[in-house]
């Protein structure tokens, strides 16, 4: 039996453009309980540089899968979030984070 991946051609290639890297799926695990600063990221994400960070940042905001709030106006500062789509991308993370688990103990 044959299990239909996509049904319409470019689907998974869109979610790739989202969570295709290193790190991005690792931001996004961060910021599912709460908001997060920069910092923060810096701190939980061992070994990501700050140029890295920032463009993932950036990235993901332009694709409206995180959302920024201006906590402090001088010198401007920022909480993420994940918006909705972002929220929407939670099950694909939990189901990575599952097969690792699973091929970790393998």
């Amino acid at each position: 039996m044959s299990t239909q991946i996509e049904k319409r051609p470019g689907c998974l290639q869109a979610t790739l453009d989202v969570l295709g890297d290193k790190w991005t799926p690792l931001i996004l695990r961060d910021l599912t309980d709460q908001p997060a600063t920069f910092s923060e990221l810096e701190i939980s994400l061992v070994g990501i540089s700050p140029r890295t960070l920032s463009q993932r940042l950036t990235r993901l905001e332009q694709q409206q899968i995180i959302a920024r709030d201006m906590y402090c106006v001088h010198p401007p500062r920022y909480k993420y979030h994940l918006t909705s789509h972002g929220q929407e991308l939670q099950g694909i993370l939990q189901k990575m984070a599952a097969w690792g688990e699973r091929f970790v103990r393998a």
